[in-house]
């Protein structure tokens, strides 16, 4: 009743189905804590909570000190008071993350990378709290490196690259670029690369004047021969076992 007559979820039955626990959960030690933070301390307007609610029931569960805690995180890292509201709202999973697990690697990350106002660039792109620097950050950096003349100052300039997936988008263009057109990519802007559709990207980047037919087709090309490569690595490996000069030779492919 208070979820739906006082906060003003109205698809209450979506919310528990993603989040069944909530069930179980005190109003008045739990799920009201919860929402005073949210108004009180994050300053949400009230008519955000259902939809913030809605789409991290899990924010529900958490304890209050441990969501103070990852908001006075990014305070910590210049991360201004007036902004905190609108990066929760658009992004409330960020709340549930923990900060010395996943949020403090990152930040590690940044600052290894010349970022020195991280207050900003964590503004400007809220979810690389959550990314994995093993997995997202790291390849994706030392990607750009081999593409971008000055990328340090580039990926400061426009921290949304880290947000673009590596090899279906970053890559891909960036392949088409110098592998098809034949042009000089290092001193072109990286957001002008990424920031299109893929028919603009053709058309305004790539020069084309097909409305995008060409890269959509080399797009399509790369993909199969991407399904393709798994299968070769299994045979490579099967070789190996009978011959230790093929072994050595897929090891190095790898």
């Amino acid at each position: 009743k208070y979820l739906r007559n006082v906060v003003g979820v109205e698809d209450l039955g979506k919310l528990l189905s993603a989040y069944p626990p909530v069930l179980l959960f005190d109003t008045e030690s739990q799920i009201a804590p919860v929402v005073d933070f949210l108004v009180e301390e994050i300053e949400m307007d009230e008519d955000d909570i259902p939809r913030v609610l809605q789409s991290c029931p899990a924010l529900i569960g958490m304890n209050v000190e441990d969501l103070r805690g990852v908001a006075d995180f990014l305070r910590l890292l210049d991360v201004e008071d007036d902004s905190l509201g609108s990066i929760f709202r658009a992004f409330p999973s960020l709340l549930t993350l923990d900060i010395d697990e996943t949020m403090t690697p990152v930040i590690d990350f940044l600052r290894s990378i010349g970022v020195s106002n991280i207050g900003r660039f964590i503004t400007r792109l809220p979810p690389v709290l959550g990314y994995s620097v093993e997995n997202e950050l790291e390849p994706k950096w030392k990607y750009l490196k081999s593409v971008s003349q000055y990328y340090g100052f580039e990926v400061m300039r426009f921290p949304a690259y880290f947000s673009y997936p590596l090899e279906r988008v970053i890559r891909t263009r960036y392949e088409y670029l110098i592998s098809i057109k034949g042009l000089p990519v290092t001193l072109i802007p990286v957001d002008d690369v990424l920031r299109f559709g893929d028919a603009d990207f053709a058309a305004k980047i790539a020069g084309d004047i097909d409305n995008g037919a060409s890269f959509m087709h080399f797009v399509s090309q790369r993909g199969k021969k991407s399904k393709r490569r798994p299968s070769k690595k299994i045979r490579s490996s099967s070789t190996a076992k009978n011959n230790e000069r093929t072994q050595n030779k897929t090891i190095d492919d790898i």
